[in-house]
């Protein structure tokens, strides 16, 4: 009988407590997290006739939150849970708010694959692990949220993406960090289930169709994608030097490299990406590329960042988990800039005010994407479906966080105003100007 990595992980959790001297104080002493979450988004389009989006404006209120428990070692030997939920309260948002939603629709229930209930409150275990310390090294298996250049748990929304499979990160080398990542399954925004590594919304349709997923227009005779295998390692050896290189190998699908260095103090950040991508759902091998440089400059409590990025004009980049290739660097909301032939640009002022409003901050940003529209992209583009075009974007973000009493409540507001341009084959207008309200309280 073939278990699950969920199902090991749970039984070997029981095995190692079984074999522990206290296990009463192992969950006497554990530790105990939770959130309170409520989110409110509002988007405007320019728009709303027929050579727009058609339909009136979105906006969605959720609220929901998370508790996540975790056992005191006792061996080295320790397991965690972690349940999460977004409801609609009162039923104030209705079916028809969500008629034109598209960044939304992860704040309620979606799937299976792309469809969705707007307004759908669920629940989700989204974390279940054990985990075992030795040294500087720590080791999970079973449900987590996992971080590296490919997969990010994205928690923007109510509920993050969740992985089933393995980790583990080891700092026992002096300066040096090195991780090793196994993606079993992945669990989107959104989802209540975990599906196989292809069955994302941001896979490739080629991919999609070709294995077992809930996204393809044909049941995929293929069965489940490979799982994924993700290594990396940062180096902190040279004063105010960061080095780091990571590797992704998806069998049969997709291999890919990226290195990164970080000088603090004149020289910037420089990103090279370099992906092999082997496509066996299709007659095609592609290889492509990505290049991108930022350099910070700070002076008291601003400090303005400016980047660009530019992908090669063979393929676009695979990237189906939420690991934005320009993340840190070019990216900005709803957008994806690794396309093929794409240059992007962006300027960032962050201002910390916390010297004369303690726990103010706010983040002001300005892109603009540079595609070429005779490139069809992987995936459906938000709000451009299977084109691309130019996009102008401006971000504003403020932060509060309270101390005090109130210690643990946080408030986010970010206003977006972007320009997408139409092209000869994407005439709709689908210009938007995006309000998200959040407030967390952490305990």
């Amino acid at each position: 009988m073939k278990l699950s990595l969920l199902t090991a992980a749970l039984l070997g959790t029981f095995v190692g407590a079984q074999a522990a001297e206290d296990i009463a104080s192992a969950f006497k002493e554990g530790k105990l997290e939770g959130r309170i979450r409520s989110h409110y988004f509002s988007t405007d389009w320019d728009d709303n006739t027929a050579t727009g989006k058609n339909g009136s404006d979105a906006h969605g209120l959720a609220v929901g939150g998370s508790l996540i428990y975790k056992t005191a070692p006792l061996r080295g030997v320790s397991g965690a849970a972690g349940l999460y939920t977004t409801q609609n309260p009162g039923g104030w948002t209705e079916k028809s708010d969500g008629v034109t939603a598209n960044t939304s629709k992860d704040l309620f229930s979606r799937g299976p694959g792309s469809t969705y209930d707007y307004g759908k409150g669920y629940a989700v275990l989204a974390q279940a692990y054990l985990q075992y310390d030795i040294a500087k090294t720590k080791v999970k298996a079973g449900r987590m949220l996992m971080s590296n250049p490919w997969i990010n748990p994205n928690d923007t929304k109510m509920i993050p993406i969740a992985i089933e499979g393995f980790e583990a990160v080891s700092n026992d080398i002096d300066n040096t960090m090195i991780q090793l990542d196994y993606a079993d399954k992945i669990k989107e925004r959104g989802m209540s289930y975990f599906g196989n590594m292809a069955d994302t919304g941001d896979t490739p349709d080629k991919l999609a169709a070709y294995y077992t997923t809930h996204y393809g227009t044909t049941i995929g005779i293929h069965g489940d994608a490979p799982d994924v295998v993700m290594a990396g390692i940062k180096n902190k050896s040279i004063d105010n030097l960061e080095l780091q290189g990571w590797g992704m190998h998806w069998a049969h699908i997709v291999d890919q490299a990226m290195v990164e260095a970080n000088y603090k103090i004149k020289a910037g950040d420089v990103t090279i990406i370099l992906p092999n991508t082997n496509n066996y759902d299709s007659d095609n091998s592609i290889d492509t590329s990505l290049f991108a440089l930022r350099t910070s400059v700070s002076y008291g409590a601003a400090k303005l960042t400016l980047a660009t990025a530019r992908t090669a004009s063979t393929a676009d980049l695979i990237a189906p988990w939420r690991g934005f290739p320009t993340e840190g660097y070019t990216r900005s909301m709803t957008q994806t800039d690794w396309n093929a032939n794409t240059r992007s640009f962006k300027g960032q002022l962050d201002c910390d005010f916390n010297a004369w409003v303690s726990g103010l901050s706010t983040v002001l940003g300005y892109a603009y994407y540079d595609r070429d529209p005779s490139k069809k992209p992987y995936q459906s583009m938000t709000d451009r479906g299977y084109q691309n075009g130019d996009t102008h974007q401006v971000n504003l973000d403020v932060m509060y966080k309270l101390s005090g009493s109130w210690r643990g409540t946080e408030f986010k507001l970010r206003l977006m105003d972007q320009e997408n341009d139409t092209t000869v084959l994407y005439d709709k207008e689908t210009s938007n100007q995006e309000l998200r309200a959040e407030v967390n309280y952490l305990f």
